[in-house]
């Protein structure tokens, strides 16, 4: 197993560990009724999600930032 297999093995649990926080605080929240910090839970797990599942993303949003604010030019 070379590094490459154990980045993905990584990748895969870390995806798992997501899921499972993501829906422990959806009950937590929903059983409070505190629907705001739902909605602000699944959202910033989301945008983790995301980073998780295609790391690559990161490097394209930093570019599209950077033009949009001209930085570095």
């Amino acid at each position: 197993m070379g590094v490459q297999g154990l980045f993905e093995w990584l990748q895969q649990q870390a995806q798992y560990v997501l899921f499972i926080v993501l829906i422990v605080i959806i009950l937590v929240t929903g059983a409070k009724r505190a629907w705001i910090a739902m909605i602000a839970s699944i959202i910033g797990l989301a945008f983790i999600g995301i980073f998780i599942l295609n790391p690559d993303i990161i490097s394209s949003l930093a570019e599209w930032l950077n033009s949009k604010l001209n930085i570095g030019r």
